[in-house]
């Protein structure tokens, strides 16, 4: 070995890259608790930039001349950093949004024209289906107090006719097929009632208006 190949620095590599990994995991998780509406799931689609930014660390690391060790210490560490805080992270995301915890102190009717709660407490999901007419309407109140409410109607085919978070006041879905019409509710310790009601199609308009009025 000569003088000048006993002095080559050493460069270690991958530190810095899953430091960003790190600042990136870590920002992301405490957005999407303290911000549930917003979207986050291009976080999980940009994590092949991970392997971007390590290849582009060793190039440059490479650039300067000196022998190439990546850091497996350090990032064996970083592993298992962001495999606990995931842990951590999933727990408190299921205690926030309920998602594995259904708790409810309510009243609830539901059958084939109607679907009703009032509910002091609603936490979880719930649905209903409904044989719906060409030509009918599915109308309905919700009243949110407290917590927040999701409300999503689809038909048999998987289409999304009405979807919000929160919703409130008068609804009204305007039935142009005959089907089966699902109505999912989603409540995050929330408290209120919401009535969906069908409306035949040979209803006249005044009767309309009276049944609107009678499910809120």
């Amino acid at each position: 070995m000569t003088a000048s190949e006993a002095v080559r620095p050493q460069r270690r590599v991958g530190t810095f890259t899953l430091g960003i990994v790190l600042v990136a995991a870590g920002t992301g998780m405490l957005v999407s608790l303290l911000c549930p509406q917003m979207e986050i799931g291009w976080l999980l689609k940009a994590s092949p930039l991970i392997l971007v930014a390590l290849g582009v660390e060793t190039l440059l690391s490479a650039r300067g001349g000196g022998r190439v060790k990546y850091d497996w210490l350090g990032m064996i560490l970083c592993f298992l950093l962001v495999g606990a805080a995931m842990v951590f992270y999933a727990a408190a995301w299921a205690y926030e949004n309920g998602e594995f915890i259904n708790v409810r102190n309510c009243s609830r009717c539901a059958d084939e024209t109607s679907f009703r709660m009032d509910y002091e407490f609603f936490n979880g999901f719930d649905s209903h289906t409904l044989r719906l007419e060409a030509g009918d309407a599915l109308v309905g109140r919700i009243d949110t107090w407290n917590g927040w409410l999701e409300v999503e109607i689809s038909d048999e085919d998987g289409n999304t006719l009405l979807e919000g978070a929160p919703l409130n006041g008068d609804q009204r879905v305007d039935i142009a097929k005959t089907g089966d019409y699902t109505i999912l509710v989603h409540g995050r310790k929330t408290s209120g009632k919401f009535t969906f009601a069908r409306v035949p199609a040979e209803l006249p308009e005044e009767a309309l208006s009276a049944e609107t009025e009678e499910t809120a």
